[in-house]
């Protein structure tokens, strides 16, 4: 099976009877894998043109589903080990204090239980290392600066909102992104704007499925936790093995 799962069942009688299951899934792992499948089939397509510029609608669609599940994987991989902490589940956790669970748990309570605050996915991460007494990420710095422009991405991405782009008009993520990754082959001697016709490219998923596996390696290493994603071969689990 694919994640952490807890069994909780009976069975009655020899021939018949019922059998209750219950089961715990996290679905950053299905997440991870998705943003890197989707990163590799916009490699293909980039990597196999020649000729002219052009745009194709598929390689598109996969740069941005390779964004859009690396920025869930950040997110799932944070509520995952809130939402144990607050079913005080030991699976994810490890073994953290019962003090720091409780805080967790608090917390949990407080803004996805009674909807009384809204946290940013980011915000999730470094209160976690403020209650554990961990360092907290460095805003302006890597491994955080790349997290957050991969959530910025994935926003335009999901709350679309067109606008004329190009010359001198150009979009607040293009300077943000610059320079991060390479530009899209099929594109790169256009006259298409950079953003988000050039930057939308296969180094583009590459780069944000490694910055978040960066951020979120790392907090899960200060936290000595091992999270599901860590534990199961996941091209196992597609059937790529």
């Amino acid at each position: 099976m694919s994640n952490e799962k807890n069994f909780k069942g009976s069975m009655r009688g020899e021939f018949g009877g019922s059998i209750t299951i219950s089961m715990r899934a996290y679905f950053s792992t299905y997440h991870l894998w998705a943003a890197d499948h989707f990163s590799k089939m916009a490699g293909k397509i980039e990597d196999g043109h020649e000729g002219r510029p052009k745009f194709n609608l598929e390689h598109r669609v996969y740069v941005m589903n390779s964004v859009l599940s690396a920025a869930a994987f950040l997110e799932a991989a944070i509520n995952e080990l809130y939402q144990d902490a607050f079913d005080n589940h030991p699976s994810y956790l490890g073994n953290i204090d019962e003090q720091l669970n409780n805080k967790l748990a608090a917390v949990w309570e407080v803004t996805e239980q009674e909807k009384k605050r809204t946290l940013r996915p980011l915000e999730k991460y470094q209160i976690v290392l403020g209650f554990a007494d961990k360092e907290k990420f460095i805003t302006g710095e890597n491994p955080y600066q790349n997290a957050k422009f991969v959530i910025e991405l994935r926003n335009f991405i999901t709350h679309y909102k067109p606008m004329s782009l190009g010359g001198k008009v150009k979009h607040k993520l293009e300077s943000h992104l610059r320079g991060r990754f390479a530009l899209n082959k099929m594109l790169e001697k256009s006259g298409n704007p950079d953003f988000p016709d050039k930057m939308l490219s296969k180094g583009c998923a590459e780069w944000s499925l490694q910055s978040v596996k960066d951020f979120a390696d790392e907090f899960f290493k200060r936290m000595s936790i091992q999270p599901n994603y860590q534990k199961v071969d996941i091209d196992k689990l597609a059937g790529k093995k």
